[in-house]
């Protein structure tokens, strides 16, 4: 129930968020459109640090309208996510190359990503196995491509607030075990498509 309740708290929480940013924001992003922006990199760290998600990323300006970004993931819980016993330890590092439509590192935009990580979780939190395997966890590695769209809200001339969603398809290799530690599975392999693999609520600071 407490695992529960926290991925309810936790969803409402991005919910509002979501809801809420483009209308205090839209000002700001007006007002920065005026100026001439000179940035060339944007830093940027994800909000969901907040739940030990720690997701940094680096986008640089290479034109007018496209940018690429370097983006690492990490999540370190060897149990205990969400207050469940499942585990949850990945790595992962993505290239992504984006559009804007208006300026680069204003507004909409959308991507093309690829990435690549090991993992140590359960299935049972990934995107579309909606609980599968709760007594049962894998370790491998996996490759992903796919797309990003998103939002990316200017304020004044360094700050900004993104909003982004990455999903697409993954290939992985890895060993199934069981909660004692013993193996159910040998080396297997598996591709699927993700509803999402990467994303967040940004905060950028540009140079």
């Amino acid at each position: 129930m407490k695992n529960v309740f926290s991925a309810i708290m936790l969803t409402a929480v991005m919910t509002f968020l979501t809801a809420t940013m483009p209308s205090t924001l839209q000002a700001s992003e007006k007002a920065s459109l005026k100026t001439d922006d000179k940035s060339v990199i944007n830093v940027k760290l994800n909000g969901l640090l907040a739940i030990g998600v720690i997701n940094p990323a680096v986008e640089f300006k290479v034109f007018n309208k496209g940018t690429v970004q370097l983006e690492g993931l990490g999540v370190f819980y060897q149990k205990g996510f969400l207050g469940s016993d499942k585990p949850l330890t990945l790595a992962s590092t993505f290239g992504e190359f984006r559009f804007y439509p208006k300026q680069a590192f204003h507004g909409f935009f959308v991507a093309a990503n690829a990435g690549w990580g090991v993992y140590r979780l359960s299935k049972y939190w990934a995107p579309g196995y909606n609980g599968a395997y709760p007594d049962k966890y894998q370790v491998g590695n996996n490759m992903m491509f796919g797309a990003t769209v998103g939002y990316n809200f200017c304020i004044g001339s360094h700050w900004s607030v993104e909003l982004a969603w990455g999903a697409g398809w993954q290939g992985s290799t890895y060993e199934g075990f069981n909660a004692d530690g013993t193996r159910y599975v040998p080396l297997n392999g598996s591709g699927e498509w993700m509803p999402a693999y990467k994303g967040g609520i940004f905060v950028g600071y540009r140079f």
